[in-house]
């Protein structure tokens, strides 16, 4: 434009204006046609459900239209998600005016966490490609949480009365808790006769007693940052949360207290006592953050004083070392039920070098291939 211009004005050639004054009205009519259709976008979502379990897919309905009667390239609508969880995130469409034009986008739940499920923005061009402008979606998105799969584990098996260190021969039923009495029964003993209240009601009464608290399961996950790459990382984080999670069902099925300690960069606690506290278990664990300040060794350290009102330990980590295989089995020589996950697709020799002492000290190990959440020998 400017070259024809230029000429126009050297040469006083009339054609050279036409040409020049061509041009300007293609880039007006681009500039109108562009700022018409950002204007009266209008764009709306549906199907965004607050919560799914990781690796379903979540259906979006997206509709569009706008007003501009000038003729528009093609609309680019992109999604606001994570590119590991968004794959391919752009939906191009051609919107004819005043139309409402129906789009459907699934979304690849791959991994737990909060992500955003929408359309973040807008990229609109004219049909000469001279002009392309990005409008923000503003409120057309909305906040999907990504819940942990639970993955069905064996429960850890923790006698009645068993406190870790406190003692394991402790019986079902607490002596010190008297309940109340009942008539006598055959098989019951002569020293728990009331003889007070059977002299008074003229019928052998025996003493009942509370049934002794069921010790707690404590279940420790590990994290510490994992040093992978971005995708492999989140695999890796999914497997130990979902390891913990269904440690944590497998023992709360059973009526057993669990305490789940988050030692992350804000640490927290959860705790629960039966099978109703498993979603609040799956909705943490899809939140926490692997970016503790502390080493596995050293939060192990910090838990060695709760481990006199604990019956049993549950260690979550893809880090497996000497140093945390040796906190391990100081737990049960303590008198604790102790199990280890290991999260790794280490070399077999690796793997019989810790597990097989973690086995020999009475301590069930288990390997867990990350990539295909199995289980190895």
């Amino acid at each position: 434009m400017a070259t024809l211009l230029v000429t126009a004005l050297s040469t006083g050639q009339e054609i050279y204006y036409l040409f020049f004054l061509l041009m300007l009205a293609m880039l007006v009519l681009s500039a109108v046609t562009v700022l018409w259709t950002a204007l009266t976008l209008r764009v709306d979502i549906r199907g965004v459900k607050p919560r799914v379990t990781r690796g379903e897919a979540l259906p979006l309905i997206i509709t569009a239209k706008h007003a501009c009667l000038l003729p528009a390239a093609d609309v680019r609508m992109v999604m606001a998600m994570h590119d590991a969880a968004a794959g391919s995130n752009t939906i191009t469409a051609f919107l004819p005016p005043f139309q409402k034009k129906e789009f459907r986008f699934v979304m690849r739940c791959a991994h737990r966490g909060e992500y955003v499920a929408g359309v973040s923005h807008a990229v609109i061009s004219d049909v000469f490609g001279l002009i392309e402008i990005k409008k923000h979606i503003k409120r057309k998105t909305g906040k999907v949480e990504v819940l942990p799969r639970v993955r069905q584990q064996a429960e850890l098996e923790i006698q009645a009365g068993d406190t870790g260190p406190e003692s394991r021969s402790r019986a079902a039923e607490d002596a010190s808790s008297p309940s109340g009495v009942r008539a006598w029964q055959d098989g019951d003993i002569l020293k728990r006769v009331h003889w007070k209240l059977t002299m008074r009601k003229k019928e052998l009464l025996v003493r009942t007693f509370e049934e002794s608290a069921k010790p707690d399961t404590l279940i420790l996950p590990d994290l510490t940052p994992v040093n992978a790459l971005e995708e492999q990382a989140l695999f890796i984080e999914d497997c130990v949360c979902e390891i913990c999670l269904g440690a944590a069902q497998a023992q709360l099925l059973n009526n057993s207290p669990v305490n789940m300690p988050l030692t992350a960069a804000k640490p927290y606690e959860i705790n629960g006592r039966s099978i109703v506290d498993v979603p609040r278990f799956q909705s943490e664990l899809a939140r926490v953050k692997f970016d503790s300040s502390y080493s596995y060794e050293q939060v192990l350290a910090s838990m060695l004083s709760r481990m006199q009102r604990t019956g049993g330990a549950i260690l979550v980590t893809p880090h497996l070392t000497m140093r945390i295989a040796d906190a391990a089995i100081r737990m049960r020589q303590m008198g604790m039920e102790v199990s280890v996950f290991w999260v790794s697709d280490a070399q077999r020799e690796e793997v019989l070098a810790l597990t097989g002492r973690l086995r020999l000290a009475g301590i069930d190990a288990h390997v867990v291939n990350p990539w295909t959440a199995e289980e190895s020998a």
